[in-house]
């Protein structure tokens, strides 16, 4: 009897732990506090009762209300107010921290969501706060404020509200890519690829995006006499490699890009016109995806160094993931005693020795960043996985549908998992810009919000980039794995995912001869979803391997 019992609890509690198993969760925070008093707090942390399921993706929202407490507090936020328009009035557009949109491709738990410091000094008060957010191994969803600083006198309640964490099946990635064949049109601006990623690169100086902020210490002003337009273009030069005295692009003859170097060379030491040097990426993804920043992506390059450059020890700044140059590039190829070495978001100590990059000879660099779940990068040259290096989420905060500023209405806060938008941009001043996102322009609201919605590539408001040769520019929106980097192999004349055709469609590997080395190549782009190989002859999956056997046997013209 005793037996049966024991086994009819047993039931029971499967049975309710089945039942409290959600697609969403609340993590209540109602009750809990920073104190005013000191200027560091203890960690404030809840667990949900709930448990959640486990999903190929998460959103969360972490947007409580709240009150402030002594006399800072309540003079700042004298009334319940959700965090999200505390942390706007602070700084403008950095809400973002609150909400995100998550892969997470093994589909398990226990998985991180998110785990983001906002540090600094904001209306003249040194605030510094971790937001973490994270599902754990038995299904329950944990959120935190952690490492909290703060001036004394300044600290909040909780009177409302806390984390909300949903399954969600995110969209298939989207890929955007660049050829540089005179000009910085992606594959589907040129018409090469007409499904492929919206992104778009313009320069940063561009003179449609109105004048250009200042330098170090005026990074929020604009300097008088403005800042010339159109250096960078001026300074940089597309042309065929044979034009640049430079070896083939993987066996290919190419029409490359050279960048400008990260500085105004009439006047290198002023920062203020080292500004707007530099390229400015839009992903243009957030039509498709449910939050203003990108924490999980790729970027691939086909790079050569120039042998000069690397004579001189010079530097490559690749990535400055400030929307608008307003700080040093965080992610750098520097050459030290005669060797590459790469980082990203680390002191150069723990930069990653890159003895497969050569002077004056193309290779394909990849970092794949899972900022959100590993809050780490790998990176990968010519395929191979060098190391892993650190991390950084990119903004992504403008429609294409409808483009917004980086602020936050207060009249948009309702749904606790729905982004709040920003200000709508007036049409004549969109058009304005060219429908792409100026770096430099602010709202003309009394919160002044700039579009925070690009990535600066070859940029370092320090001056510190040498030119360097690049052949392509790849973009998606995924932290791709190992063995899809791995099949993209070396640098290619012809593009990264979405390939150039070739004199001869049967040449698929691009060499120059039509061999059986090219059925091999087609299979393997065709199994790996390379649009290149899997919709061959315009016809996706499998009528496409037929499409391409059909022009291999009929052999080249």
């Amino acid at each position: 009897m005793r037996s049966a019992t024991l086994c009819g609890l047993a039931l029971l509690c499967i049975s309710c732990a089945a039942a409290a198993q959600q697609d969403l969760v609340f993590v209540d925070f109602a009750g809990a506090s920073i104190p005013s008093s000191g200027t560091t707090a203890p960690d404030v942390v809840r667990t949900s009762t709930n448990t959640i399921f486990a999903a190929p993706g998460y959103r969360y929202a972490f947007n409580p209300v709240v009150t402030g407490s002594g006399l800072l507090g309540i003079l700042l936020v004298p009334t319940p107010t959700q965090l999200a328009s505390v942390i706007n009035t602070f700084s403008v557009g950095q809400q973002q921290f609150l909400f995100g949109a998550v892969r997470n491709p093994p589909g398990t738990i226990p998985t991180d969501l998110d785990n983001e410091t906002l540090a600094g000094t904001f209306s003249g008060l040194a605030l510094s706060f971790t937001f973490e957010q994270e599902v754990l191994a038995d299904g329950r969803c944990r959120a935190a404020i952690r490492n909290i600083t703060k001036p004394s006198g300044f600290g909040f309640n909780v009177n409302s509200g806390g984390a909300h964490m949903q399954t969600w099946t995110p969209p298939a990635p989207v890929r955007s890519e660049f050829h540089f064949q005179g000009d910085l049109l992606s594959v589907k601006q040129s018409g090469l690829a007409p499904a492929s990623g919206p992104g778009k690169l313009r320069y940063l100086d561009d003179a449609a995006f109105g004048p250009i902020l200042g330098g170090i210490g005026a990074e929020d002003n604009y300097p008088n006499p403005p800042t010339a337009h159109g250096v960078t273009a001026a300074q940089s030069q597309f042309g065929t490699t044979a034009d640049f005295g430079l070896p083939p692009v993987g066996g290919e003859t190419d029409t490359v890009y050279r960048t400008s170097p990260t500085r105004n060379t009439a006047d290198p030491t002023n920062s203020a016109k080292r500004r707007g040097i530099g390229l400015a990426f839009w992903s243009a993804n957030r039509d498709n995806w449910p939050e203003d920043r990108n924490g999980q992506w790729t970027m691939v390059w086909d790079l050569l160094i120039p042998q000069s450059v690397w004579d001189a020890g010079g530097t490559i700044a690749l990535i400055e993931d400030n929307h608008n140059n307003a700080a040093g590039a965080d992610a750098f190829i520097r050459i030290v005693g005669g060797q590459a070495r790469i980082g990203y978001w680390v002191n150069e100590a723990a930069y990653l020795a890159a003895p497969q990059i050569q002077p004056n000879q193309w290779f394909r660099l990849v970092i794949s960043c899972d900022h959100y779940r590993q809050f780490s990068s790998r990176v990968f040259i010519n395929g191979q996985l060098l190391g892993a290096t650190g991390s950084g989420w990119l903004y992504a905060s403008c429609r294409q549908s409808a483009p917004r500023w980086g602020d936050l209405p207060a009249a948009n806060l309702a749904m606790p998992l729905d982004l709040p938008e920003g200000t709508a941009v007036a049409p004549a001043t969109w058009n304005g810009w060219g429908q792409f996102p100026s770096p430099w322009a602010k709202s003309p609201n009394s919160a002044a919000a700039p579009m925070a919605a690009t990535t600066c590539l070859f940029a370092d408001l320090q001056g510190r980039g040498e030119i360097v040769f690049i052949a392509n520019f790849a973009y998606t929106d995924e932290a791709m794995d190992d063995a899809a980097v791995a099949s993209l192999g070396g640098p290619n004349g012809r593009g990264v995912f979405y390939l150039r055709p070739t004199s001869c469609p049967a040449d698929f590997d691009g060499n120059g001869e039509r061999e059986v080395g090219d059925i091999f190549a087609f299979l393997a782009a065709w199994f790996a979803g390379e649009p290149a190989a899997y919709e061959f002859g315009g016809t996706a999956g499998v009528p496409a391997i037929f499409a391409f056997l059909s022009v291999w046997f009929a052999g080249c013209p």
